[in-house]
């Protein structure tokens, strides 16, 4: 079945310690007697990704405790690879694309957990800003496109926890490869060529007060064409990846508040040649309730510390806990 029913590092240092400690503690592998994984050790055509950025906070940027994107990768990557209701069954890698200004006690944490850590080129042609802190490099989400070895990239946002395995995403019809549509009136002069075909396959963005499942007739979408950059499926194409940086080069093409939802939603526009598609909508909820999560929502697209509906809080902070000790027994055992 494509959707799967619900199923019924060293230890953290103190703040004082020296953070070249922690570095060289984190030099270890993540498990005993295996190498961190690398893009040359996997052999999975298919792959989860997420992206996570520096702390807009100068006094976070060193500290694993209280950055709470850091740690929401550290909960995606636990119930990725290791929850055993969360976690692949496929072995599928993940991969963490991180900016440049994630230090590196940072990203040996991530590889000790598992993860594929990939710093890739900011994609910034000036003109492309947005008032909001934790978004100023989300355009580098797009780098993702470069990676060719990969036949399915499942993206998902930092702030998203599992309650379920994602797997069967990979054989839900909207990823599907697609031919690109030759419109003559969707083409622009200024804009490179688009690829012969391509995958781009989401969810809507997400009323905060909506059914469970949702639907369009029940207003549960502001509007059912605009895409969530916050979990898609993709397959990587240097073309397309080369069509998306020209629209990044053209003034105002699409509107820079929200840089990659916006460019994506430009490029993949229901009337244009390359439409998204629509995943099952039981993969991801922005703005979850409880009754998603009753339901059977595979993913919940929400803030671990912060969620709109405050009756999840215990379900999302108990993930962080469980996380964190699998982690200290982990790395205990290891020592």
């Amino acid at each position: 079945m494509p959707f799967d029913e619900p199923a019924n590092g060293p230890v953290d240092i103190p703040a004082n310690q020296p953070v070249d400690q922690f570095v060289d503690a984190a030099k270890k592998t993540y498990y005993a007697g295996q190498p961190y994984p690398t893009f040359d050790s996997v052999q999975s055509t298919y792959a989860y990704a997420t992206f996570l950025a520096g702390p807009y906070e100068p006094e976070l940027i060193d500290d694993i405790h209280r950055d709470k994107y850091f740690i929401a990768t550290r909960i995606l990557a636990y119930q990725l690879l290791h929850a055993p209701e969360t976690r692949t069954q496929n072995h599928y890698p993940f991969i963490v694309l991180v900016t440049d200004d994630v230090p590196e006690h940072k990203r040996d944490r991530l590889r000790r957990d598992g993860a594929m850590v990939w710093e890739a080129p900011a994609l910034d042609s000036g003109w492309v800003k947005t008032e909001i802190s934790t978004w100023q490099k989300v355009l580098s989400k797009l780098r993702l496109w470069q990676l060719t070895q990969f036949e399915r990239i499942a993206f998902l946002d930092g702030d998203t926890v599992l309650t379920t395995p994602l797997d069967g995403i990979f054989e839900d019809r909207a990823v599907n490869e697609r031919i690109t549509n030759d419109n003559a009136g969707a083409i622009s002069a200024d804009e490179s060529p688009m690829p012969f075909s391509y995958v781009l396959a989401g969810v809507p963005e997400m009323n905060a007060a909506h059914h469970f499942p949702p639907t369009d007739e029940q207003n549960d979408w502001p509007n059912v064409n605009y895409l969530n950059a916050g979990f898609f499926v993709l397959k990587p194409s240097l073309q397309l990846m080369q069509y998306y940086a020209t629209l990044t080069a053209i003034p105002e093409r699409f509107d820079p508040h929200l840089p990659e939802q916006n460019l994506l939603n430009y490029a993949h526009r229901r009337e244009g040649n390359m439409p998204w598609v629509q995943l099952d909508t039981r993969w991801n909820m922005h703005y979850p309730t409880v009754d998603d999560l009753k339901g059977g929502v595979a993913s919940l697209h929400e803030k671990w510390w912060d969620p709109v509906n405050k009756d999840l809080k215990p379900f999302l902070q108990s993930w962080r806990w469980r996380m964190e000790g699998y982690w200290e027994a982990r790395d205990a055992s290891l020592v």
